[in-house]
């Protein structure tokens, strides 16, 4: 393969980019765009011309790069240029081998063929031999000012965002590896235990380890969702089966126990084809929620029936919801149980209308207590019955 050869450009050359007809074209912006409208823009924001150099931009710009009041710096430079990005050390922005996976540069051609776009653009700088990196999301458009088209660049860095994005799904991919190397020593523990007391200890650890995987799976499976990350994975359902054993875990668990509550199954057979990871999430979340909600030596009813060529999917408890509870019910962070909760119904929704195309509700009064209600189809392939994403059926 023939290497392509670039011209090194200096930096008193990058300097110098401010030509006459690059201050032309930033005068004729400046009299049609208000500077008040750009600088009232919170992120980065630059204006190209065809050649895609800066002939505008807001005072978030000035300050991102550090060039207050230094236009003649700034002026006439391609981002890559202006942001020292590592490709341009010996290249122009845009012209480096490496430039044609950037984010930046796509997002900036795609505005060219008259596409507003947006893209992650990865970048690698080189500031005075510090090497850092940085993640932006770019958002390009084009834009026609006095009948020459220009294009108008947003730039937003999520660095911190993908940097905690990363160090969570580390941290819990190791937690998890830890919680199942103690599920497992418990088992060997339990296999050998020689006295009934030992194995009920080393069982309840495994119990116990259990259900720590379950929750870290869980917020796993919650993390790829927020993040449009989730793969929806269709597999035939045995409904009554995964109803079953979410209903035995809880018939059991510490919380029924305090509080004498009982739970009750009614689950009709039919075929289910849909996220088992997902729907088996759904009803523990609305089976552990119907548990906290209810009151001493109560009923927690689950029940499951095919209705109008759907899965109906119906978890109920004693007692009746207040009406500015009702109004905030399947708010993300919104809990009646305190700071740091309030993901379990919001979740819910989420997966029930974002990933399996159903619908998920709830209605409450004192006479029947509250419920709260899945549809799902029967096949993947059907059609949505998300209709309305608001919630239905509060009764006061």
């Amino acid at each position: 393969m023939t290497e392509i050869l670039y011209s090194s450009p200096t930096q008193t050359e990058k300097d110098a980019c401010c030509s006459p007809a690059i201050i032309a074209q930033h005068d004729r912006i400046k009299k049609e765009v208000t500077a008040e409208v750009i600088n009232s823009v919170p992120n980065p924001t630059i204006i190209l011309n065809k050649d895609r150099r800066i002939v505008f931009y807001n005072e978030s710009l000035e300050k991102a790069v550090g060039l207050e009041n230094q236009a003649n710096r700034i002026l006439g430079r391609r981002p890559g240029d202006l942001l020292q990005c590592c490709n341009t050390k010996n290249n122009w922005c845009g012209e480096a081998g490496p430039c044609a996976q950037c984010g930046a540069f796509i997002a900036i051609k795609s505005a060219m063929d008259g596409e507003k776009t947006q893209e992650e653009c990865l970048l690698l700088t080189n500031i005075d031999g510090q090497i850092k990196g940085y993640t932006f999301m770019v958002t390009a458009s084009p834009i026609l000012i006095k009948d020459e088209e220009f294009f108008i660049i947003h730039l937003s860095d999520i660095s911190d965002i993908k940097h905690k994005e990363m160090m969570e799904r580390v941290f819990l991919h190791d937690l998890l590896n830890s919680v199942n190397g103690i599920a497992n020593a418990g088992t060997l523990i339990m296999e050998d235990a020689t006295s009934k007391e030992h194995q009920e200890l080393a069982a309840m650890i495994v119990d116990r380890a259990y259900y720590m995987a379950s929750e870290i799976n869980a917020h796993r499976l919650f993390l790829s969702a927020e993040t449009k990350q989730l793969e929806v994975n269709n597999e035939p359902i045995a409904l009554e089966q995964l109803v079953d054993s979410v209903c035995s875990f809880y018939k059991d668990s510490l919380l029924a126990k305090e509080k004498n509550i009982s739970i009750n199954c009614k689950i009709e057979e039919f075929s289910l084809t849909t996220d088992k990871r997902l729907l088996h999430r759904i009803i523990e979340n609305l089976v552990k929620n119907a548990y906290e909600a209810s009151p001493e030596n109560g009923v927690v009813t689950v029940q499951a029936r095919e209705e109008n060529g759907n899965a109906l999917i119906s978890v109920s408890n004693m007692g009746a919801v207040s009406i500015p509870v009702a109004h905030q019910i399947f708010k993300k962070s919104f809990s009646t149980k305190g700071p740091g909760r309030g993901l379990g119904t919001y979740s819910v929704k989420m997966f029930t209308e974002n990933y399996l195309r159903g619908r998920a509700w709830f209605d409450s009064s004192q006479e029947e207590g509250t419920n709260f209600h899945i549809e799902l189809p029967l096949s993947p392939t059907a059609e949505s019955l998300v209709k309305d994403p608001c919630p239905r059926g509060l009764r006061a």
